[in-house]
């Protein structure tokens, strides 16, 4: 058989048992794998590119080889969820490089870290001055993780001591023109609740390129036709218009009661209102 027609057919051979082999490595993505990743990635294309150019000529050989080169890493990898000794010596250690607001330089060396690398990172998550951060670690694989100080954390409802409903995740109901019939379901919505909403905006399913719902209830739609407007959902408006429908009638009941404690009240009531309009106007106004 022509050397040619040898690589051809191995490297067919050996590409379908790379496709094979993968799903077993598991499923790190590119951004959270580590030196030792890198290192099985690299040693497995360089075995696979000889004994498919034939470099290797006893196919046997090669076969064998990438079997126990696969066989030891699957070894290490349940090492390494067993174990966090063997996690800690393959994968490495996450490194506390910033304490209290002040970088630990000893910490810092050991990690083979430039203070502008860790600044660089600490930039790319929006922490632009050191002192802000309570607490940071490199990871395993690099990455920086930080914890900012407490007040300098963004303010959640939580905080607000607001009520808040809970998220779900957005559903799918139209892809490329097709109307999923499984995340309708899931949301306890059918064809006809569909077929209403978009007839109210007069549009066509096959028109619709990816159409979502979200915990709200709103259907939101990307329509293959970017010329077209759509109108903007009604209940985050309407929301908003009662949050300062509220506000007006507490200041008017404030007026017209001639009872102190309750006027102070209504006015009260009325500022609270105000600011949490003030902090959701911006998302209902989206």
């Amino acid at each position: 058989m022509q050397e040619w027609l040898i690589i051809i057919l191995r490297t067919a051979g050996l590409f379908a048992l790379l496709l094979l082999a993968v799903p077993l490595l598991g499923r790190k993505p590119v951004s959270g794998m580590t030196w030792f990743d890198y290192i099985v990635g690299l040693v497995t294309a360089v075995m696979i590119a000889l004994v498919a150019l034939n470099v290797v000529q006893n196919l046997a050989y090669g076969l064998i080889g990438l079997f126990i080169w696969f066989l030891a890493v699957l070894l290490v990898q349940y090492l390494v969820q067993k174990s966090k000794w063997a996690h800690d010596h393959f994968y490495g250690k996450e490194i506390e490089v910033i304490k209290n607001g002040k970088v630990l330089e000893e910490n810092l060396q050991s990690a083979r870290m430039t203070g502008e690398e860790l600044l660089s990172q600490l930039r790319r998550k929006n922490i632009f001055q050191v002192s802000d951060v309570e607490f940071a670690v490199m990871e395993a694989n690099g990455d920086i993780t930080a914890l900012l100080k407490r007040e300098k954390q963004p303010l959640t409802p939580t905080d607000m001591r607001l009520n808040v409903s809970q998220a779900r995740e957005p559903q799918t109901v139209i892809l490329d023109g097709k109307i999923m019939d499984e995340p309708l379901t899931s949301l306890g919505l059918n064809r006809e609740w569909l077929f209403t909403e978009l007839k109210k905006i007069g549009v066509n399913p096959e028109n619709v390129f990816i159409g979502q719902v979200d915990s709200m209830g709103e259907l939101y739609l990307d329509l293959f036709d970017d010329a077209i407007q759509l109108p903007q959902p009604k209940a985050k408006a309407l929301l908003l218009a009662t949050l300062k429908k509220v506000e007006a009638d507490l200041l008017s009941h404030a007026l017209e009661t001639q009872n102190q404690e309750w006027r102070r009240k209504y006015q009260r009531f009325a500022k609270e209102i105000k600011k949490i309009t003030e902090q959701l106007e911006p998302h209902l106004t989206t």
